[in-house]
């Protein structure tokens, strides 16, 4: 990683650039969590007296890879900013570029928020689950909005189809490990077979899930990291939380899972939130969809870990879970 004082200096020169005030000045740089880039709080203090100022956050590719998908920072910068009318709350976006003047890869600074994440709230459990519905709506709200003015940030409608071959490009390898692989091979085939033939298309985050919203205690302030969104259908999204509502998916381990309402509950909310009319066999495909698509992850980036390829240990626990997901997946094919 840069050292922080290369950075603070580049950012300096960003700042000063952006806002024409040559006195303004970014300090207190903190290193914030994430894999999609390097992340940083820091302090602007400024000597016009003009917005923006005080805490920002700062993010930038990391050097060396191919700017495309997560690493491609200016791509989330212009999604977020596509959606600051709307009623789908995201941070607001100051600048983003890949100029070299500045840090020679991209990058994007956005405002900071205090909000907190449910899975860290010390909140009554009827009061989690209040936030919890207020998610899923805004969730609603995101397939709610129009997509075609905002294909030049989202891009192109993504099949299903594409998103197949991408996982079979993960789990076709002799190198995964067999009893964490499963039965997927299986679920594999029943997918294809009941692939639902006209998905409901909009803007998809990619991620949606209680991690990846940022709360103050009376409603969601942010949805934040969106390195894979998409334009695709719809209920990609409310697969993926149902899957992580669901503990059906995963074996008791020593981390704690913080489910803040139940999957039932989920589909409820959405439903009732949504413009558009849904179908159920399609929620329980996206489900199944979303077991399998997070198993076969799991499996490949396990591989990668094991090989020392990319070091990450969560891995191994989560892969506990992996042939479970599999598994309950098919009992929802039926």
């Amino acid at each position: 990683m840069t050292p922080i004082s290369e950075d603070t200096a580049k950012l300096n020169a960003l700042v000063r650039a952006k806002t024409g005030d040559p006195g303004a000045f970014a300090h207190s740089l903190e290193v914030l969590p994430g894999h999609a880039g390097f992340s940083y709080s820091f302090v602007l203090d400024r000597t016009d007296g003009r917005p923006p100022a005080g805490k920002l956050v700062l993010r930038i590719a990391p050097p060396g890879v191919k700017i495309a998908g997560p690493a491609d920072i200016v791509r989330q910068a212009r999604i977020m900013a596509s959606l600051a009318e709307t009623p789908v709350p995201v941070p607001p976006v100051y600048w983003y570029g890949d100029e070299a003047d500045f840090f020679n890869r991209p990058y994007f600074v956005v405002g900071f928020l205090e909000g907190f994440k449910l899975s860290e709230a010390t909140l009554p459990p009827e009061h989690l689950k209040r936030l919890a519905r207020k998610g899923i709506e805004t969730l609603a709200a995101l397939h709610n909005v129009p997509w075609e003015p905002r294909r030049g940030a989202f891009g192109e409608p993504f099949p299903l189809s594409e998103e197949l071959k991408r996982l079979d490009y993960l789990l076709d390898r002799p190198t995964l490990d067999s009893a964490v692989v499963a039965r997927a091979p299986e679920l594999r085939e029943r997918l294809r077979s009941t692939l639902p033939a006209n998905p409901r298309v909009g803007c998809v985050h990619g991620d949606f899930q209680w991690s990846n919203i940022l709360f103050d205690e009376e409603r969601p302030l942010a949805v934040i990291d969106w390195e894979i969104a998409l334009t695709g259908p719809t209920l990609l999204d409310l697969g993926w939380i149902c899957f992580f509502s669901d503990p059906a998916s995963w074996v008791e381990t020593v981390e704690k899972r913080v489910i803040p309402l139940p999957v039932e509950d989920v589909i409820a909310a959405y439903v009732q939130a949504a413009a558009f009319p849904i179908s159920p066999d399609e929620v329980r495909w996206f489900r199944v969809f979303a077991g399998y698509r997070f198993g076969v992850i799991t499996c490949f980036n396990l591989m990668l870990h094991r090989r020392g390829k990319r070091d990450d240990p969560h891995w191994e626990e989560v892969a506990l879970s992996a042939p479970l997901m599999f598994e309950h997946a098919l009992e929802l094919l039926g």
